[in-house]
């Protein structure tokens, strides 16, 4: 999950100039990001615990099944998101997304400096506007050990998913020393920061699955819109986390588009059928 920081709900007013001038401009350029270096070098992460856990650290937390919760947003959100800010397209050689134009690449070293071990994010965007640097969009991607999930519905629903991942972040706030929360404390409300699950399938055959939940951050609610695939062995984490106020009034639509928009171009994907050949005729005698 992205470790940035939440940005001051006082230094969010400060932005509310440029997001004015954005929002009149009816449809903003796209802008196209091709394949880097970065995206062809080979990224060893820490490894996943077999079949029901991910290698971002989440918890165990048994949940009863629930149904699929089918996103009920309009399939012409995305465009009209575009309409709104702009967007930029980021192409690369095994993904791409498109995300909103604010947002703009950060460099990350491939490796900890410390340990050398490898990062695993590949791809990390951030809001370019001021005081918003907090809020970003994060690419990870870790390898998945012999024997371990083939697909996200290994992991159970996409519901259970998403409680899953409310349920590391608020087990890893717990374990803070200066938070005085017991981790069944914070495991209360676990359902209610839930605010959307589901699923899609994608070109492949590829299952994703989205999760939209919230977090607090030194008393500031953010929202988060979270991707995961499998493909070639490798789970692919696309994680968009933004300040809630902000969330709602401007960004919220452009990040959901920003979650359906990615897209992992799979070797093991099914090639599409060749179109049958019409048969020549056969010219008279």
């Amino acid at each position: 999950m992205s470790a940035s920081l939440a940005s001051s709900a006082a230094l969010c007013n400060t932005a509310v100039g440029t997001a004015g001038k954005i929002a009149r401009s009816r449809r903003a350029p796209v802008t196209r990001v091709f394949a880097s270096s970065r995206d062809a070098a080979p990224v060893e992460a820490v490894e996943l615990p077999r079949r029901s856990a991910l290698a971002l650290g989440l918890a165990a937390l048994a949940s009863p099944a629930s149904p699929l919760n089918i996103a009920t947003t309009s399939p012409a959100f995305a465009e009209d998101a575009a309409e709104t800010i702009g967007t930029r397209e980021w192409d690369f050689k095994t993904y791409k997304l498109t995300a909103p134009a604010v947002y703009d690449e950060v460099n990350v070293p491939l490796a900890n400096p410390a340990n050398g071990v490898a990062s695993p994010t590949v791809l990390l965007l951030k809001d370019t506007r001021p005081a918003q640097a907090g809020n970003t969009i994060q690419l990870s991607k870790q390898t998945i050990p012999e024997g371990g999930i083939k697909s996200v519905r290994d992991i159970g629903t996409a519901r259970e998913t998403a409680e899953k991942l409310v349920a590391a972040e608020e087990t890893r706030k717990a374990s803070n020393p200066f938070n005085k929360v017991s981790p069944e404390k914070a495991l209360e409300n676990v359902r209610e920061k839930v605010r959307d699950a589901y699923e899609r399938t994608g070109p492949g055959g590829l299952v994703y699955y989205t999760a939209e939940y919230t977090k607090t951050v030194a008393t500031v609610e953010r929202v988060i819109v979270s991707t995961l695939v499998v493909a070639d062995g490798t789970l692919y984490t696309l994680t968009a986390e933004e300040d809630k106020g902000r969330f709602e009034s401007e960004m919220g639509d452009a990040l959901k588009a920003c979650a359906r928009s990615f897209e992992v171009v799979a070797e093991g994907a099914a090639a599409p059928e060749p179109a049958a050949k019409t048969p020549a005729k056969k010219g008279r005698k």
